[in-house]
């Protein structure tokens, strides 16, 4: 089946931005605790009903919008940020596509989560600091194990919200 980028899809991936952006801008005054997981169940909720294309539009915009609205301070974590999004898209996707894998949403969770973090925590030490001379320690913490934590944490949100979607939508089991 092509996966094409019809007027439909265009209008959800707009309302799936709109509901990232609701979450950074109007959870900005917490912690990152409660806005990553918003964002990456966003995210994971965009590739299963969306497509993995508009997920990583949505990954790709959001930082660029907290940067420009003033939510993020540092513009050289834009593109560090959306390429760990873009990496949390496509390996969940990947495994979210197939589905002849058993629990394939759950592996596809983990490793999705797994690589978002590894790529983080490497960049925020080796690519960063190209740009920022002295990266906060805060900053290095936020981009390390928290980003498995909010991944996972929105990823097992996406899922429950998906199952029930498509249950009460569609009258599948869940």
């Amino acid at each position: 089946m092509k996966d094409e980028f019809t007027t439909k899809k265009l209008v959800q991936t707009g309302l799936m931005l709109a509901l990232a952006l609701v979450f950074q801008i109007g959870f900005a005054s917490f912690a990152q605790i409660v806005v990553g997981p918003l964002v990456n169940m966003v995210l994971f909720i965009t590739v299963m009903m969306v497509s993995p294309v508009s997920a990583m539009l949505v990954g790709v915009l959001t930082p660029l919008i907290a940067f420009l609205l003033g939510i993020m301070g540092m513009f050289p974590l834009v593109p560090v940020l959306a390429i760990g999004n873009m990496l949390l898209v496509i390996v969940f996707s990947l495994f979210y596509r197939q589905k002849n894998l058993f629990l394939n949403e759950y592996i596809g969770l983990f490793v999705s989560a797994l690589v978002k973090f590894v790529f983080l925590a490497l960049a925020v030490r080796i690519i960063v600091p190209l740009f920022v001379p002295k990266v906060p320690p805060v900053l290095v913490t936020a981009l390390s194990f928290n980003q498995f934590l909010t991944a996972m944490v929105g990823g097992v949100f996406a899922l429950i919200i998906v199952k029930t979607l498509n249950q009460v939508l569609y009258q599948k089991k869940l």
